[in-house]
């Protein structure tokens, strides 16, 4: 590595340092939300252990949803530019943000996530914003990546490298292949981090987790162990759409991660996702998606990621309100809004956060009132019957 970029990489790490240890100056970032809170949260009393105890009831649907045990104001840091050699031979770009929690304990666990659409993006900002701020804010060092998109000619190379027809609409591969290739460069430059010392004891990337939305979900479950066709890539329902053979899955799992958040997935017959896909999920899996989560039958497939999933850890949240659309999964509510109205919008917001949340304060803290919260029907008291709230 030049030492230029050696040295960035130092000062970012210690950055990230400070900002995970004692929240004071030095620590950098754009600064958003409250200071470190950790009064007791509202609409709870303890037992006799300690243990938190729920006070939802129907009268009170507020002290229904999951809350952290403490929330921290949050930093932001780019981590721009990082780089590696795709199955091309082309250098492909990886721009993170890293969101982190001021004042928090050490080591922190970590999520990293990934946004939806084919096209790519460049700016992690604008990559699962809300997820990251609202994740961070609880504790976790939060990593939002920027999936870049490919044009036409990159497209072909790659089918023609992976040994798939070009001329199946682009082999139908978009940016499905480079996500999980992307998320490993970012867990890699994590590592180099921790190596240098910068980051040592700040994080702790034994508690790992990734959060994905549509076509970040399926990079999650295909890290989570699901693995991909990508000969019969194409989107769900398409007219006349190539059979599938089983041999020509692929998998990329990484076996670092311990649990993932798939918002929106990709079901069987969707985007190279196969029934036989889903019964290689290795690890504990919140899956959520909603009436309007797409075109008609797709909410319904969606949720077969979670069916087809062999039982253990595995969660279904489906918002069964007309506004439950496929952006209010990645944290927006503008579209939601036009139809439910937006405070409506907003509750339904903060259901799925809550859910995720508590799934990961579960896998990654193991936090009795987490595992509590996701045994109990309190998310379903909250949305006054308007989710469904699965669980095996």
């Amino acid at each position: 590595m030049p030492v230029a970029a050696r040295v960035w990489l130092v000062a970012v790490g210690l950055a990230l340092v400070g900002a995970c240890g004692d929240g004071g100056a030095g620590s950098g970032g754009a600064d958003t939300g409250p200071a470190a809170d950790t009064s007791d949260v509202a609409g709870t009393t303890t037992d006799a252990d300690g243990v938190a105890v729920s006070a939802c009831s129907a009268d009170d649907r507020a002290a229904c949803l999951y809350e952290p045990e403490a929330r921290y104001e949050v930093g932001t840091i780019a981590v721009p530019g990082l780089t590696y050699t795709d199955r091309i031979g082309a250098t492909r770009t990886v721009n993170a943000l890293v969101h982190r929690p001021k004042g928090a304990p050490t080591p922190a666990p970590v999520v990293l996530l990934s946004h939806g659409g084919s096209g790519g993006k460049t700016d992690p900002s604008k990559s699962m914003d809300v997820w990251a701020h609202h994740l961070a804010e609880a504790g976790y060092v939060a990593v939002a990546i920027a999936h870049e998109g490919r044009d036409d000619a990159a497209y072909r190379a790659l089918c023609t490298a992976l040994g798939i027809p070009a001329d199946q609409e682009l082999c139908g591969i978009k940016i499905n292949w480079d996500r999980p290739h992307d998320v490993a460069r970012v867990l890699a430059w994590l590592d180099e981090q921790v190596a240098d010392g910068a980051l040592a004891g700040a994080v702790d990337l034994g508690r790992l987790a990734h959060v994905g939305h549509s076509a970040g979900a399926g990079a999650a479950m295909m890290l989570a162990g699901a693995p991909r066709n990508f000969v019969c890539s194409t989107p769900f329902g398409t007219p006349d759409a190539p059979g599938c053979d089983a041999s020509d899955l692929v998998s990329l799992e990484n076996p670092r991660f311990r649990a993932v958040v798939a918002m929106s997935p990709q079901g069987p017959g969707d985007d190279g996702f196969m029934a036989e896909s889903f019964e290689d999920i290795a690890v504990p899996m919140l899956v959520g998606t909603g009436q309007r989560d797409g075109d008609p039958g797709v909410p319904e497939n969606r949720e077969q990621a979670y069916a087809l999933a062999p039982p253990g850890g595995r969660y279904l949240l489906y918002v069964d309100d007309p506004g439950a659309k496929h952006t209010l999964f990645e944290g927006e509510v503008d579209a939601c809004a036009d139809v439910s109205g937006q405070a409506r919008c907003e509750r339904m917001r903060a259901w799925i956060l809550a859910a995720g949340l508590a799934f990961l304060d579960a896998e990654l803290r193991d936090r009795p009132e987490a595992r509590a919260w996701l045994a109990s029907a309190d998310v379903v008291t909250a949305a006054d019957g308007d989710v469904r709230w699965e669980r095996k």
